[in-house]
């Protein structure tokens, strides 16, 4: 079985540090031999051993509501996680802090943000969800890492806050009103959301650049035995390399920036 202790030793040889603030994006379908009779108890070793490699750091994984974008109102307390199974256990654990932007929410375990940044993630307000004051604005200026725990790096969310930073032609603001709720009270907020344009053809396409951030020596991957792989960056790494290949080539994340590599991967030749 797959102790907690296994995945904190994972984390370390790829480089996690116990003061690093670590945002994971997770699944699942490799985990049946976590250590555990329960699904609850699985998902808790998961999360011991996360929390174990950042001690003195901060925890952070997403939990994300699209169904704002839809008109329903955003509990901060009470709206699930969209985005995992991993995501959903972790936001309800004691010490564990919801972030209050009502799509691109996350929630933190450990020691606390900078001021500005306690004010800015969990004040109910109007959002930019890629701003400058977003929670992926904060990854970036905290030099965050940024863990794949079972999943691809196609899951990097982070890579669209380069995007907006960009204004990449393929990609435009679209405002979402609606209602938040805490424990305190409700409030109208209007979220800014940098979305695809789904009339054009836009499909993210991340595969080149992790590659290019291990080639260049700014990621690792390994693999728990039995157990999911792992890909480890920083969202520096993803900011730096991601502009320099978009400036090269404006189409490098999306598929049809590499029409050969897809059509090889397909089969197609």
């Amino acid at each position: 079985m797959i102790a907690a202790g296994q995945i904190t030793e994972a984390l370390a040889s790829l480089g996690v540090r116990p003061h690093d603030t670590v945002f994971v994006h997770s699944g699942l379908e490799r985990c049946l031999a976590v250590a555990g009779r329960s699904r609850e108890e699985k998902l808790a070793t998961i999360v011991r051993g996360l929390a174990e490699a950042v001690p003195d750091g901060r925890l952070i994984l997403p939990t994300f509501t699209y169904s704002f974008c839809e008109g329903e109102t955003f509990s901060v307390e009470r709206s699930p996680s969209t985005v995992g199974t991993l995501s959903e256990h972790f936001r309800q654990l004691p010490g564990v802090r919801r972030t209050t932007d009502p799509i691109f929410s996350a929630a933190v375990l450990g020691v606390p943000l900078p001021e500005a940044w306690e004010r800015r993630l969990f004040t109910v307000r109007d959002t930019d969800c890629f701003g400058d004051e977003s929670v992926f604005a904060y990854l970036l200026e905290a030099g965050a890492k940024l863990l794949f725990f079972g999943v691809s790096f196609e899951f990097c969310t982070f890579v669209n806050r380069v995007e907006q930073h960009l204004r990449v032609p393929y990609r435009y603001f679209k405002e979402f009103p609606g209602v938040v709720t805490t424990g305190s009270g409700r409030a109208r907020v209007t979220a800014r959301y940098f979305v695809r344009d789904l009339e054009s053809d836009v499909e993210n396409y991340f595969q080149p650049l992790a590659d290019a951030l291990l080639a260049e020596g700014r990621a690792a991957a390994a693999a728990i035995p039995r157990g999911p792989e792992l890909f480890l960056t920083d969202g520096r790494a993803v900011a730096e390399i991601a502009t320099e290949r978009v400036r090269e080539n404006p189409d490098f994340l999306l598929r049809r920036g590499h029409p050969d590599r897809v059509a090889a991967a397909s089969g197609v030749a």
